[in-house]
């Protein structure tokens, strides 16, 4: 098997630009989820400490899992790039999120 350059992928639309890692990297797309929900949780939990002087660590826990559980559903809607596998646990840590921000409240 030769290797594929994206100069011979077919798709060289956006979706394309992540179709072809995910095929050659099976990880890639995870990968890129877990980043989103990295950035996202360190933003939300520097910010509200910037704003409030304390960070809500279990409230940006929560966001970030919402949002990435809605990025990965948009990208599920390309054919082949996230599985419904991954949109689950996207989903179920979200759930643990918010399940951990009702709980640690006084």
């Amino acid at each position: 098997m030769t290797y594929q350059t994206f100069t011979e992928f077919n798709d060289t639309s956006i979706a394309g630009l992540f179709l072809y890692p995910a095929q050659i990297v099976p990880a890639f797309v995870p990968l890129v989820l877990i980043a989103l929900f990295l950035v996202t949780l360190m933003t939300t939990y520097f910010s509200q400490r910037r704003l409030t002087g304390r960070g809500d660590f279990t409230s940006s826990f929560a966001v970030a899992g919402y949002f990435v559980t809605v990025i990965a559903f948009i990208m599920s809607l390309v054919s082949n790039l996230v599985n419904i596998v991954t949109v689950t646990i996207c989903l179920s840590v979200a759930i643990v999120g918010t399940i951990l921000l009702l709980i640690s409240k006084k």
